[in-house]
């Protein structure tokens, strides 16, 4: 018993202090153009990047369009997808959603209600084989309350909470976690992410946000800069922007007087699509809107909390990836890095090994990690 009892003490500190610790993982945005759906099996499309994505013990992404059963798949300006493409992202690690972005309403208020069904339907199947799933962004009725989820972690309450404000169409648009893009209108979601917060006692509370900027733009504005400080003062403690297609600085803040560590992504860029469908791979510097379009970011992200429940961000790390074309116009995704650029020369594909060398390069140097 005595040993029994000291095995216990001994071994006691080492689990709590596992539980005080989780690794979050961010996408950006999953899209499907016509181009996404020219493979026989999905998840081939996962195939080369999904150890990145399970390396979380949650991995986060935006399911940019529908998902309505009842309708063929679409793609731009009207997207709609079929499920098994979302089921693919959820095998590959995926498994927190917004479903709330400029996209949301393009089949109209039955596609919105068919996107909720669908996500029933998946997280049930998921739900029998041991994993949970959570969809938030869309709303029942008009009159509901925001859409989000409360997700218990390793020891963890994490308040996950997706609002868009971009609309393409403002048909049915209350059924969608919208804020209008104004001064007085985000003064007041922050005041309201305050006290929910303050509610539901979380120990995290992670803001989705579809923005209201151009697309295909780097440059961050200072009024965007102002808002996020607004929200980082109203308690959110990571910000995962998205909406410009393209990679986007990310910013650490740590407060010295209180020690509280924020973390800001300003765009991750696009995790699938098929918006870059014609790359020019002999091009000495492709740096253009299209190209930009093709590679995204998986960011990962270690945090710990002390008995108090202050939350530290121990690391981060970015992960480029790359939307790949077969000879057979099969869009896959592949790790950007040096193994994948290798194995193309290796298979005879030079000017393709020297595009990726090239788009690295620029990822690299155009979005980074800032500290302040």
């Amino acid at each position: 018993m005595r040993r029994l009892l000291i095995f216990v003490l001994i071994l006691f500190p080492i689990l709590s202090y596992a539980d005080s610790r989780i690794s979050l993982l961010f996408g950006g945005d999953i899209m499907a153009h016509m181009n996404n759906y020219n493979v026989a099996d999905y998840s081939e499309i996962w195939k080369d990047v999904k150890d990145i994505i399970q390396k979380g013990d949650l991995a986060f992404a935006n399911i940019e369009a529908p998902v309505d059963a009842a309708r063929p798949v679409s793609s731009f300006p009207n997207f709609n997808m079929n499920r098994e493409y979302v089921m693919a992202s959820v095998d590959a690690g995926f498994s927190v959603f917004s479903l709330c972005n400029n996209h949301s309403n393009d089949q109209g208020k039955e596609g919105m209600k068919e996107t909720l069904k669908s996500c029933r339907i998946i997280a049930e199947k998921y739900k029998k084989e041991g994993r949970t799933l959570y969809f938030s962004g869309l709303k029942e009725r008009p009159d509901a309350p925001f859409s989000y989820s409360i997700i218990e972690k390793n020891g963890w309450k994490i308040l996950f909470f997706p609002v868009t404000e971009s609309l393409n169409s403002f048909d049915s648009f209350k059924y969608i976690n919208y804020i209008s893009p104004d001064p007085e209108n985000r003064g007041r979601f922050a005041a309201y992410l305050k006290k929910l917060k303050a509610d539901v006692s979380c120990d995290l509370l992670i803001l989705s946000l579809h923005t209201n900027e151009p697309e295909y733009v780097r440059g961050i504005s200072d009024e965007q800069r102002r808002y996020y400080a607004d929200l980082v003062d109203a308690g959110v403690d990571i910000i995962w922007a998205n909406h410009t297609h393209i990679i986007k600085d990310r910013e650490l803040i740590a407060d010295k007087k209180t020690g509280r560590e924020v973390l800001i992504m300003y765009a991750n860029g696009n995790t699938i699509s098929g918006q870059r469908t014609s790359p020019n791979i002999t091009m000495e510097n492709p740096n253009t809107q299209r190209d930009n379009t093709g590679d995204g970011l998986l960011y990962e992200v270690a945090l710990s909390k002390d008995d108090s429940g202050a939350v530290r961000i121990d690391a981060t790390k970015p992960y480029f990836i790359t939307t790949y074309i077969t000879p057979r116009r099969e869009f896959l995704l592949k790790p950007m890095n040096d193994d994948f650029i290798m194995w193309l020369k290796e298979t005879g594909q030079p000017k393709w090994a020297g595009y990726i060398e090239r788009r690295l390069k620029i990822s690299q140097t155009a979005a980074k990690d800032i500290s302040r």
